[in-house]
């Protein structure tokens, strides 16, 4: 009962906190002055102040959409969330100006993030842990480009990874990713209970090329093929495999900046054919799904909503996935499955918005089915808090900090991150 006690003391904080940070923003808002019409003229040019790395034809690319559309504010606003949403920019500032009766100009000026340095990466859930190193790009070529090598050690082994991501700029251009890892060490299975259920040791080898396509501006679609290799180290359970794979995804977003968070909607679908030399699958389907609802209530506040899924046939188990796959943090981080479904709801406030970036802190309520390796169906469900830190100089997600209380076990979770995500 403590416990219970002092979550729902720690929602209705949440929420107070909430109520309180709309009613300031409220209050210091003041009426805003009568800005310029310009929406009867014509966008026909973009001066850009501020580049340094970034290749002025990438800009091109990505305002393509916004020439010949009306100067209007709302298009101006649309234009700093398409910036915004590039992760690579700060202090950005869109304003128009005319050119003569019927045309305009649009002026853009912001700084350029930190796009290329060593990056830590870490992370502790409570029954594991692990850190690394990596070299990344989130810019390469002064076109988006992301590339990446490093390595992580964990309590389960070590691994090394390396990955090229071009992605497309315009609708109707293609990109392409292409990627290798290498793995050694040990893999845990654990059940509903985080007790370990399963387990083996192997040297992993992987490589995966994939091609990008945007077919619209809200619209992304992949198509990409796959080798891996699994050598088994002391554990007869599990057989020495070659493995080949196939898959396909699609999806549309939209997203929004308010001066505090870029929200994003959006839904995606995948599929996966496996085929593999084991005698007991020689072919393996697999489909994920995921949902993300962001919805700004106030400056400082956001509603926020997701649904992640996956299920599959025939799989391997050295191919089953974790609870990442569900978006919720309620199951052990060695919790392995082939089925499940994960769903979650809640709110997130900034804290403090400073030259370092924003802090916020964030309250869900969490649901998860999934099946066990024996079979059964289980659910469980809990409230999530925690905080995160958004840094405004580096075009990387930094750090969050959460804990989680999965109600039908009475267990808490606990989760440390740090460094980018890929």
């Amino acid at each position: 009962m403590k416990i219970r006690s002092a979550f729902l003391f720690l929602i209705f904080s949440f929420f107070m906190s909430a109520n309180l940070f709309c009613q300031e923003d409220g209050a210091l808002q003041s009426p805003k002055s009568a800005a310029q019409d310009f929406s009867a003229l014509s966008i026909v040019q973009f001066e850009i102040d501020g580049l340094k790395r970034t290749k002025r034809s990438y800009m091109d690319g990505i305002l393509h959409d916004f020439l010949k559309k009306p100067a209007s504010e709302q298009n101006l606003k649309a234009i700093e969330t398409v910036l915004q949403a590039q992760n690579l920019f700060d202090q950005i500032k869109v304003s128009a100006r005319p050119l003569d009766d019927t045309s305009a100009a649009v002026d853009i000026s912001f700084k350029e993030k930190w796009t290329i340095l060593p990056m830590p990466i870490g992370y502790y859930t409570g029954d594991s842990y692990g850190f690394g190193l990596f070299v990344m790009d989130m810019n390469a070529l002064g076109m988006h480009c992301m590339a990446a090598i490093g390595g992580m050690y964990s309590s389960n082994g070590g691994m090394a990874v390396g990955i090229f991501q071009r992605p497309p700029v315009k609708k109707g251009e293609l990109g392409f990713s292409v990627s290798g890892n290498f793995s050694k060490g040990k893999h845990d299975f654990a059940n509903s209970k985080n007790y370990k259920v399963f387990g083996y040791e192997s040297v992993f080898v992987g490589t995966r090329a994939r091609l990008l396509l945007k077919p619209t501006s809200f619209m992304s679609a992949s198509f990409g093929a796959g080798y891996s290799f699994l050598n088994p180290l002391d554990s007869p359970q599990v057989q020495r495999r070659n493995q080949w794979s196939v898959d396909a995804s699609c999806g549309i977003s939209s997203s929004s900046w308010n001066g505090y968070f870029l929200s994003v909607n959006s839904l995606s679908v995948g599929g996966e054919f496996l085929f593999s030399d084991v005698a007991e699958q020689t072919f393996a389907q697999t489909l994920s799904f995921a949902g993300e609802v962001q919805k700004p209530i106030c400056g400082r506040v956001r509603l926020v909503g997701g649904v992640r899924g996956f299920v599959s046939n025939n799989l391997l188990k050295t191919n089953y996935v974790g609870r990442g796959k569900s978006g919720v943090t309620l199951l052990p981080s060695a919790f392995m499955t082939d089925q499940i479904f994960g769903a979650l709801a809640g709110f997130e406030a900034a804290v403090i918005k400073a030259k370092f970036g924003i802090l916020s802190v964030y309250g869900l309520y969490e649901l998860a089915v999934t099946r066990e390796l024996n079979n059964s169906v289980y659910v469980c469900s809990g409230p999530e808090a925690g905080v995160r830190l958004y840094l405004a100089k580096l075009a990387f997600p930094a750090f969050a900090m959460g804990a989680s209380y999965n109600v039908n076990e009475k267990r808490f979770q606990y989760s440390f991150s740090g460094g980018a995500s890929f």
